[in-house]
């Protein structure tokens, strides 16, 4: 089993962010069209995903959008 902190390590990430990740994954929220893999199951409110999902979230992390993707303030032309 795969928590929180095992997949924020696997794909480089801090705890917090799968947190993020799983919660603006939701409808209308900043990842909607690019969710985070659902988990498979919850132990009490914390999540876990079954080891055999580990490519599946390598995928996910190596299709993310980088930093700036997505707009943000246009720059100012000279």
């Amino acid at each position: 089993m795969l928590n929180r902190d095992a997949v924020a390590q696997l794909l480089g990430l801090k705890p917090k962010s799968i947190s993020t990740y799983l919660t603006e994954s939701r409808e209308g929220g900043r990842y909607e069209k690019h969710p985070f893999p659902k988990p498979d199951g919850t132990i009490g409110r914390a999540p876990w995903w079954h080891p055999s999902r580990r490519d599946e979230l390598l995928a996910w992390a190596a299709a993310r959008p980088g930093q700036g993707a997505g707009g943000g303030r246009p720059r100012t032309s000279s």
